[in-house]
């Protein structure tokens, strides 16, 4: 006779089927929506842009989603409402999932047809809002369902409870983001065309801006309401602080480090050549996007300060490694530029705009990582273990491609008689100038990755990674305990409290306990017997 501890509604049979529904809930609700969607536009707009057969045609797919998924997805959804009383089907991940997902895809859905019909209306563009008013309304709809499923205590996901929250949150600040940056790129381009012209032709410079104030408006709305109403700002740990650092570091710092080198290069070329409309371009969105992305990257690296010193350091590594990117490819730009510098030219200076950017893109990317990285300081090489071996991964492919490109360029050159030989270094010397600085990059980690090692060799208890478990009957505080034991031993640690005050011991202690004992088994009890007194039992 065979006892089953598996729980009732665990395990992988359950599993699969949870996926399953919520993937087909989510299929029919999606399918649903976008039949009621369809049927409304064209109830708002009886005489149509088109013709009888796309409006019939149309009618037909409307109504086919709306009455075949519609019913399908209301019955699934009565039995799951019922299931998701218990609470083993509630702490399910499968439903946590299936929630934030739909719930932020219905956001994403109506706020973006919202704000469209709200911007273009704005703009005086009136032709063809039907359809938008219709989405936005059947899908407010649909994210206003899963909004009540979210705040029903009963039916609320137990596990990634704030999870809908969170990725609407940051929604939100990508859409606030956008539709500021593009505002003020064209305000900043009507300034840039008064410069050279006092008039301009077509739609009015105001128009274009007055289109975004919905976005921005609405993004700002959205974000406030879920990071205070809904308190997504005071949820530490989890996704939320892998959503901070991803977007509010990684993506915020990377549109902040791109737009002003971008800005910087317009600006220098307009200073060499002189200044004029063409060369000032791109100097409008460049601009828009480095400020837009510096204010988001300010008030996430002030929310570092609060989050946990893990989270922090993956800040600082990942500002690391944006600085990191753009050095390189601004060293790699540079030795291309020298490179080109060494060939004739057919017209004009080919190196010199070449040259700028590779310095631009040097500059900002070694001021960036040497703020990050603060060479030369004092740091934990445990937290910079997975940043070293990532830097590894990514220099290894990018060296690849570069060898590859490389390669086939020499084939290909040899392949055809009759070249100039000069022209050999014309068209290697660009996978060339990224290889040397991929490999210099390599090089300089793999020496801190040597040096780190050394330290951790010296710095940990010898016979690290033999021992695997430790269970510890000891008395007093054991929460600590276990913590600094882990930490240490890099095993997993159980600790197993025992009456009287006595029997008791420290961290160091039981590590000389080890130590003494000279066990090399993988699995070790430590028995506080009494004060001084440690039994090392060995496990097997």
């Amino acid at each position: 006779m065979s006892v089953s501890l598996t729980a009732p509604g665990t395990g992988a049979l359950p599993t699969v089927r949870r996926l399953v529904l919520y993937i087909l809930l989510f299929t029919l609700v999606t399918l649903a929506a976008v039949g009621a969607a369809g049927l409304l536009g064209l109830l708002l707009d009886p005489a149509g842009s088109t013709d009888d057969s796309g409006r019939t045609s149309e009618l037909a797919r409307s109504l086919a989603f709306l009455l075949v998924a519609g019913p399908l997805a209301m019955l699934l959804w009565r039995q799951l409402a019922k299931r998701l009383l218990d609470p083993v089907e509630s702490g399910a991940t499968a439903w946590g999932l299936y929630l934030a997902a739909m719930y932020a895809t219905s956001l994403i859905v109506a706020s973006t047809g919202l704000f469209s019909l709200v911007g273009n209306l704005a703009a005086a563009r009136t032709q063809g809002w039907q359809p938008e008013m219709a989405t936005a309304i059947i899908w407010a709809g649909v994210w206003w369902w899963h909004y009540r499923i979210w705040s029903d205590t009963l039916r609320s996901p137990r596990r990634l409870p704030d999870l809908p929250g969170i990725l609407a949150s940051w929604y939100a600040v990508a859409l606030g983001a956008t539709a500021t940056a593009t505002a003020l790129s064209v305000l900043f381009s009507a300034a840039v065309d008064s410069m050279f012209s006092g008039f301009s032709l077509g739609t009015p410079w105001w128009r274009g801006v007055l289109a975004q104030l919905p976005w921005i408006a609405g993004g700002l709305t959205l974000w406030w309401w879920h990071w205070h109403r809904k308190r997504m700002g005071a949820v530490y740990g989890g996704f939320a602080d892998v959503a901070l650092v991803l977007m509010g570091i990684l993506g915020a710092g990377a549109a902040t480090l791109g737009g002003t080198g971008y800005l910087l290069y317009g600006l220098g070329r307009s200073v060499i050549h002189g200044a004029s409309a063409q060369l000032l371009a791109p100097v409008p969105l460049s601009l828009a996007v480095a400020l837009t992305g510096a204010v988001i990257f300010n008030r996430a690296w002030a929310e570092l300060a609060s989050r946990a010193a893990a989270t922090s350091r993956a800040g600082a590594l990942v500002v690391s490694g944006l600085g990191l990117a753009a050095g390189a490819s601004g060293l790699g730009v540079c030795i291309n530029a020298l490179l080109a510098a060494l060939t004739r030219p057919l017209a004009g200076n080919r190196g010199g705009d070449l040259l700028l950017a590779g310095i631009i893109w040097l500059a900002i990317g070694a001021l960036v990582w040497v703020w990050a990285w603060r060479p030369g300081s004092q740091t934990d090489p445990r937290g910079r273990r997975v940043y070293l071996v990532s830097v590894f991964g990514i220099s290894a492919v990018v060296a690849l491609v570069a060898l590859l490109f490389a390669g086939f360029r020499i084939i290909e050159f040899f392949l055809e008689p009759g070249r100039p030989a000069s022209g050999l270094l014309d068209l290697i010397r660009a996978p060339l100038g990224l290889l040397v600085a991929t490999v210099m990059v390599s090089l300089y980690h793999f020496v801190v990755w040597r040096s780190d090692r050394v330290l951790l060799e010296e710095t940990e208890p010898q016979g690290r990674g033999s021992l695997e478990s430790l269970i510890v009957v000891s008395g007093g505080e054991t929460q600590e305990l276990a913590a600094e034991l882990g930490k240490l031993t890099h095993a997993k640690v159980q600790v197993m409290g025992r009456p009287g005050d006595g029997c008791q011991a420290t961290v160091e202690q039981l590590l000389a306990a080890i130590e003494e004992s000279g066990s090399l088994a993988p699995r070790l009890m430590l028995l506080v017997d009494e004060p001084d007194v440690i039994r090392v039992i060995e496990l097997r």
